[in-house]
C-alpha cells in the first residue's frame, strides 16, 4: 500500500533579506554538500532535505514539507516571492535521491566530490544533484521582495522508485493552492529541451497452482507450464510495439516506438516439489501520446485471454510513471527554446516526475547538465564547464520568468 503524505508548513517567514548566512558559497560548495550525503533510495532523505533546508530557510521563504507516514521520506516546496493569481514565476525540480553506488568499478568514493580533468564525479553529478546545486544557488541569489513572480524549488522523494514521492504528494495537495505553471525539471538532458518523454508502468502476473510431490503429479497443478502461454503473449505484445507508431514517434529518433521488457521470473520451490505459484513481472514504456490506462486494459486483457483458466492469474499494476507531453506552444518552452536557440524537438525515453506533475496543471520541461547515458553507472561524471554553462542559463531564465535579481 503507498504511504500516505501528511503536509507539514515549516517556514512562513516573511522579509527581504538576502539568503545568506552562508552567502558565499558557490554552486560546486553546495554540489559537494550534496554528493556527501548518501540520499540512495532505500534510505530517509531527511538528512538531505534538512541540508537543503538549512540553505535556504531565511526570511522571505516559505517552506513547505509534504512528509510520508514514517516521517522519513520528505518532498519540499520552497518558495519566494508574490503568489501570482495568473500563476506566473518559476519552479525548479529535482529529486534528492539517487541509485545505489555499490558497483566494485568506482574509482573515487561515490559520496565524496571528486575532480579531474575536467570533471565532476559523483553519485548524482548528473542524475541530478548538479542540477539540484545550481536551482538552490539561483535561488540563493535572489531577493524576494524585488521578484514581480514567484520563484520556487520542488525537491522530490523516491524518483528513482518510480516518481512515487510526486505520486503522493499529489494525493494530499490542495487544489486551491497557487504555484507557478512553469517549471523546469533538471533532469540530465545535456542542455535540450525537452517537452515530451515515455511513461513506464510496471505489471506483474501471478499463476497459482497446487503444490504436491513430483512423484505424484495427479494430486498437483503445475503454475510454471500456463507461464509459457503468458511469455509467448508478451512477446506479441513486445513485437506489435515496435512496430507501432504513433503522433510523437519522429521526435524519438532510436526509439521511436513502445518497449515491453520482460524483467523478472520467480517460481518453483525444488525439483521434486510441483511449482504452486509462477511470478512474472514486466514493464512496458509508453509513449507520450498513450494512455497508462488504456494500454492497462488491452494488456490485462491480453493476458487473460492466453490461459485456459483466467481465474487462476492475478494481474497487478506496480507502479504507473505517466509519460509527459508538454505543448510546443507552452510559453515556458517557447521562452528556453529561444534563449537555448533550439530549433529541433527532442524526446526522451525515461520517465522523470514530469508526467505525475502535469496532473497538477503544470507547464513542464526537462532541461539540466550531464547525460542519462552516464547515471545509474560507476564513475557518474558531469563536465564542469557544462556545469558552469547550466548555471549561468538559469539565472537568466530566472531573471526572465521571475525578475528580480541579486
Amino acid at each position: 500500500m503507498a504511504k500516505a503524505y501528511r503536509l507539514r508548513a515549516c517556514s512562513q517567514r516573511e522579509g527581504s533579506v538576502t539568503i545568506g548566512d552562508m552567502a558565499t558559497l558557490s554552486p560546486r560548495d553546495i554540489l559537494e554538500r550534496l554528493i556527501t550525503i548518501d540520499s540512495t533510495s532505500h534510505r530517509s532523505n531527511r538528512p538531505i532535505a534538512d541540508c537543503v533546508r538549512e540553505l535556504t530557510d531565511e526570511p522571505g521563504v516559505r517552506t513547505t514539507e509534504f512528509v510520508d507516514e514514517s516521517g522519513e521520506k520528505i518532498n519540499l516546496l520552497i518558495e519566494m516571492g508574490p503568489v501570482r493569481e495568473d500563476r506566473a514565476g518559476l519552479i525548479l525540480c529535482g529529486h534528492l535521491d539517487v541509485v545505489p553506488a555499490t558497483e566494485p568499478e568506482w574509482q573515487s568514493n561515490p559520496f565524496t566530490l571528486a575532480e579531474h580533468d575536467g570533471h565532476y564525479y559523483g553519485r548524482g553529478v548528473a542524475d541530478m544533484k548538479g542540477f539540484v546545486a545550481l536551482a538552490i544557488h539561483a535561488f540563493r541569489s535572489q531577493r524576494a521582495s524585488t521578484l514581480s513572480a514567484p520563484l520556487a524549488l520542488l525537491l522530490t522523494a523516491d524518483e528513482e522508485l518510480g516518481s512515487r514521492g510526486a505520486q503522493r504528494m499529489l494525493e494530499i495537495w490542495d487544489p486551491s493552492r497557487i504555484i507557478p505553471k512553469a517549471t523546469i525539471i533538471g533532469e540530465p538532458t545535456s542542455l535540450w529541451a525537452v517537452r515530451m518523454h515515455k511513461g513506464h508502468l510496471t505489471m506483474r502476473v501471478t499463476l497459482r497452482g497446487r503444490a504436491a510431490h513430483s512423484g505424484s503429479p495427479h494430486l498437483g497443478l503445475n503454475a510454471i507450464e500456463p507461464a509459457a502461454a503468458i511469455l509467448n503473449t508478451l512477446a506479441e505484445l513486445r513485437y506489435e510495439y515496435e512496430s507501432m507508431r504513433t503522433g510523437v514517434s519522429a521526435f524519438f529518433n532510436t526509439v521511436p516506438h513502445p518497449v515491453l521488457n520482460v524483467a523478472r521470473i520467480r517460481g518453483g520451490e525444488a525439483l521434486n516439489v510441483i511449482p504452486e505459484s509462477c511470478v512474472i513481472e514486466f514493464g512496458v514504456r509508453l509513449m507520450p501520446d498513450q494512455s497508462p490506462e488504456v494500454a492497462i486494459e488491452i494488456i490485462a486483457d491480453r493476458l487473460r485471454r492466453s490461459v485456459l483458466d483466467p481465474g487462476a492469474v492475478t494481474i497487478e499494476l506496480i507502479n504507473n510513471n505517466p509519460p509527459m507531453l508538454l505543448d510546443e506552444n507552452a510559453p515556458i518552452y517557447r521562452s528556453l527554446t529561444h534563449q537555448l536557440g533550439q530549433y529541433e524537438t527532442v524526446g526522451v525515453s525515461f520517465a522523470s516526475d514530469g508526467g505525475w506533475l502535469a496532473r497538477l496543471g503544470l507547464e513542464t520541461v526537462l532541461w539540466g547538465p550531464g547525460t542519462i547515458e552516464v547515471a545509474h553507472r560507476p564513475n557518474e561524471v558531469l563536465s564542469v564547464d557544462e556545469f558552469h554553462r547550466a548555471g549561468s542559463m538559469l539565472e537568466e531564465l530566472v531573471a526572465t520568468q521571475c525578475g528580480g535579481g541579486p
